[in-house]
């Protein structure tokens, strides 16, 4: 059994994998921390299929937790949470060393760990076929995989950074919260008020980007035919972009995957774990 983490901007995901395949995964909003803190009760959570607690009564030997870093908040107080219940436990940092994957970039060491994480859960899925992996959260990134090598992509402000964006452009433009937990439909084109005008603009502004990017990776003379590649969608608005896109990208050629960065954790080499965990201590 192995236990993951990514700590993001906004959400913390746990997961609980076992050789069987039967996953557990559960999502946290970091809004729970405050100063470093970790307020959650994180081992209340129903994470097992017999949904009994993760304590040391149950699981008496020590698990070792690997937790990737891939937003601003720090890993500290999920480690003093843990400790409190389960004294014994190890915990092991994910580094881009790890990642068994190509990168054709200029600078590999600056690419954000959770799109390598994305990129190698995706070829371990998909194998040699080329993808455009979206993964949507508090940015949007949008990065292209092909022959099994990560070849860079490109970054948006995700919705909810854009939604923000509108007051400070004029104090006539309303703060227009995103729908939670998702867009339940596409929002109707043209808008008829302010707050549907809004709506159109973030939403239909990222997924035409999207499409442009899709369209310009597989569409130049000699590269791959769209009807080959795969639109991979991640992240916690991944859902709600999903009815948009199906407007312009056959679903034959879409996936949703919406622990991908989890999975690609649970597949890091282990091999330099000890020594990076040990950096971390430091």
């Amino acid at each position: 059994m192995n236990i993951v983490v990514d700590i993001g901007n906004t959400r913390l995901k746990c997961g609980i994998f076992h050789p069987n395949g039967d996953n557990e995964v559960n999502v946290v909003p970091l809004r729970l921390w405050r100063d470093g803190i970790f307020l959650h009760p994180l081992l209340q959570w129903e994470l097992l299929s017999e949904k009994e607690l993760l304590t040391a009564d149950i699981y008496p030997a020590p698990i070792t937790w690997r937790i990737a870093l891939t937003g601003s908040f720090h890993w500290k107080g999920l480690r003093t949470e843990i400790l409190k219940v389960r004294p014994n436990d190890k915990f092991e940092f994910i580094v881009r060393e790890q990642i068994p994957l190509e990168l054709a970039v200029d600078s590999p060491d600056k690419v954000g760990i959770d799109r390598l994480l994305a990129a190698l859960a995706a070829v371990h899925k998909y194998g040699d076929s080329p993808m455009l992996i979206v993964d949507a959260g508090s940015a949007i990134t949008v990065d292209v995989v092909q022959n099994r090598t990560f070849c860079g992509g490109a970054i948006l402000p995700g919705l909810h950074a854009l939604s923000k964006a509108y007051p400070q452009l004029s104090e006539k433009l309303p703060l227009v919260p995103i729908p939670q937990p998702k867009f339940t439909t596409c929002p109707n084109y043209p808008g008829v008020n302010t707050q549907e005008a809004i709506f159109n603009g973030l939403y239909w502004g990222v997924i035409g980007a999207i499409r442009q990017f899709y369209d310009m990776t597989f569409s130049k003379k000699g590269a791959v035919k769209k009807s080959a590649a795969i639109l991979i969608l991640t992240g916690g608005d991944a859902n709600s972009l999903l009815p948009g896109l199906f407007q312009f990208i056959s679903s034959r050629c879409i996936k949703y995957h919406d622990v991908l960065v989890l999975e690609g954790i649970n597949l890091c080499d282990t091999a330099l774990l000890t020594t990076v965990s040990k950096r971390h201590e430091a």
